[in-house]
């Protein structure tokens, strides 16, 4: 069997780490190289703006301005960061998916991992493309005073338009382009670090769901058992149904282990991500206010916002996905419980307690913020809050 890691199912997240330093299977020399030289373009452009922040803190609108694209890449550097502290672990989980395919004879076990794996990357995919699309229009704003003075001149040439403001303490009328282009590149890695977290993560959680739902479908094949049917008359019936328990519950052991282990590498870095999102979506907003007489600058803007509403839906909703596929297999487990004999329904009692619990598949951030869609609700309602109460103090 081909080394799992290098079919299509990983193969765009695989590629994407490489390009910036933290696939866990490079070499060190490689790793270091990249991770240096991505960071050095990411805070080669941060500086430059927090120094534009901190010179404009007289003006609050210019300051709130300029605080959404600092959250950015402080949000890019924690996962950077994130990544760098726990490459232990992200190897252990890589390493744990490989070896988990490898153990995999029953064809049914094949074709859920298969399903799931495949979902996974075309989740991946459709987020990627969105964040990048939606990036590239950012990156086509400045190019809208050209196109407008071309069908639409006035008698004089429209003022140029910056992705942002930056203080670089040189002319940047003069140097506009070479402006310009850097951030481009600045823009473009610090959104892969945020990117192919996420989708490592996503990676991670399509994982675990394929192994609860390969559970599940145990689950349900125990009890359609034609042993159970004719009442486990003898007892090779009652070993054969023991042995078959026995396997569940090495499955889900070793998917809870998987879990665990997923929630202490994104723990942390997670509880950073959802505080700096919601703080974004907050400011976003306020700037949108500010712009609303500039529909090209307020355009640009909205796109920020839509990213960062669906960065925090996206995270959410992945781990709310895997508290649905728990809650699938525990009613997996408690379908047609009676039909046991007594001694297996013992058997299952303690597989059907670790299901019942949800904070076995519970990812959170910090301990704090459960990742669903209930908690999302939530995040969005202080966001509102938060926002009404930053624009009256304008």
């Amino acid at each position: 069997m081909e080394n799992i890691l290098d079919s299509p199912y990983y193969r765009l997240t695989k590629r994407g780490l490489q390009c910036i330093g933290h696939w866990p299977f490079q070499s060190t020399r490689e790793k270091r190289s990249l991770r240096c030289l991505t960071f050095i373009i990411t805070i080669s452009l941060l500086i430059p703006k927090i120094i534009k922040c901190i010179e404009s803190l007289d003006d609050v609108d210019i300051t709130i301005e300029c605080i959404p694209i600092i959250s950015c890449y402080i949000l890019a550097l924690i996962k950077f960061f994130n990544w760098i502290i726990m490459e232990d672990h992200l190897r252990r989980l890589l390493m744990t998916i490989e070896r988990d395919w490898k153990s995999l004879t029953r064809q049914r076990d094949i074709e859920i991992l298969h399903q799931y794996s495949d979902r996974g990357r075309k989740y991946n995919l459709a987020y990627t493309t969105f964040i990048y699309g939606t990036l590239l229009l950012y990156f086509c704003s400045p190019a809208v005073p050209k196109i407008l003075d071309f069908f639409n001149p006035l008698n004089e040439t429209r003022r140029r338009v910056f992705l942002f403001q930056t203080e670089y303490f040189i002319d940047q009328d003069k140097y506009y382009v070479q402006i310009l282009m850097h951030a481009w590149i600045t823009v473009t890695v610090a959104t892969a670090y945020i990117v192919f977290f996420d989708n490592v993560f996503a990676l991670f959680v399509n994982h675990a769901c394929g192994r609860l739902e390969i559970l599940r479908d145990h689950l349900e094949t125990i009890h359609s058992n034609e042993l159970i049917e004719n009442g486990e008359k003898s007892v090779d019936d009652f070993v054969t149904i023991k042995r078959r328990i026995g396997v569940c519950s090495d499955i889900q052991t070793q998917t809870f282990q998987f879990i665990e282990l997923l929630t202490s590498s994104y723990d942390i870095a997670l509880l950073f991500v959802v505080g700096i999102s919601m703080a974004l979506i907050v400011f976003t907003g306020v700037v949108i206010v500010m712009k609303m007489s500039q529909p090209t600058e307020m355009i640009r803007i909205v796109g920020i916002c839509l990213d960062s509403i669906f960065h925090l839906f996206w995270i959410s909703w992945l781990g709310h996905m895997l508290m649905v596929q728990n809650d699938r297999v525990f009613n997996a487990a408690l379908s047609e419980w009676y039909s046991l004999s007594e001694r297996s329904q013992l058997m299952l009692i303690p597989l059907m307690m670790r299901s019942s619990k949800p904070v076995r598949c519970q990812l959170t951030a910090g301990r704090i913020y459960v990742m669903s869609m209930q908690s999302f609700g939530a995040a969005l309602k202080t966001v509102a809050s938060l926002f009404t109460i930053l624009n009256s103090m304008r």
